[in-house]
């Protein structure tokens, strides 16, 4: 959100359809996000993939 990129924009920079961002965004789907989206994710935005994670286990 701060980058202000849209779904679509994500979802075309990381390689998957806009429809995957959007149920991976929503709380009622089981769809999620896995190490290799949230890899390609930090790479198209310039960050790092800590970035998404937390700190402490779960």
């Amino acid at each position: 959100m701060a980058q202000r990129v849209s779904q679509a924009t994500l979802a075309y920079g990381i390689g998957v359809s806009d429809g995957f961002i959007s149920q991976v965004e929503s709380p009622k789907s089981p769809s999620k996000y896995n190490l290799n989206h949230i890899n390609e994710i930090a790479k198209f935005l310039g960050c790092s993939p800590r970035d998404f994670l937390p700190e402490q286990p779960l």
